[in-house]
């Protein structure tokens, strides 16, 4: 199977969906994509959820021919945020299956092994923090705190993002 390319996927949910405003609202970008599959096209629920003991979820419930993005609200909002775009992620990317085990995610692990969390937390990061928005951003502003408010994630999201970009 080929890998997807995760940016090439996130520039094209951002040009069908997003209205160039900071920050980016996953749950927005949710509610205008379908997605095809077998020649079906099935909405995306992003659902808040206070009684699970994990950060999210993606799954596809058949009897709603649609897939749902949970994530927890418990958490701080900038850590939802980054959830939501995670588990939207594996839903655009693919890795949502009819049948399949929800993707969960239980730890907050920076390093995995699993492709897939790999992918889908790369998904997140683009998405959230669009690469032409924040190197524009950092010609402006370069307090990591100030940035990090700016795209409404974690200093620690913001942090590891201009490192890929190479910005650090």
């Amino acid at each position: 199977m080929a890998r997807v390319n995760v940016t090439e996927k996130v520039r094209k949910v951002l040009e069908l969906t997003w209205d160039d405003e900071l920050p980016v609202e996953p749950v927005d970008i949710a509610r205008y994509l379908l997605i095809t599959k077998g020649g079906e096209k099935r909405n995306i629920s992003m659902v808040g959820r206070s009684n699970i003991q994990f950060s999210g979820q993606a799954r596809f419930d058949k009897d709603k021919g649609r897939y749902f993005c949970e994530y927890n609200t418990t958490e701080p909002s900038y850590r939802q945020r980054f959830t939501q775009a995670h588990e939207l992620g594996h839903v655009v990317l693919g890795h949502v299956r009819n049948g399949a085990s929800p993707k969960r995610d239980t730890s907050f692990a920076v390093s995995s092994n699993d492709q897939d969390e790999i992918d889908a937390n790369q998904f997140a990061a683009e998405l959230l923090m669009p690469e032409e928005y924040v190197r524009t951003a950092v010609k402006q502003e370069f307090n990591l705190n100030k940035l990090a408010n700016l795209f409404d994630v974690s200093t620690t999201a913001m942090h590891y993002r201009l490192k890929n970009l190479r910005l650090l």
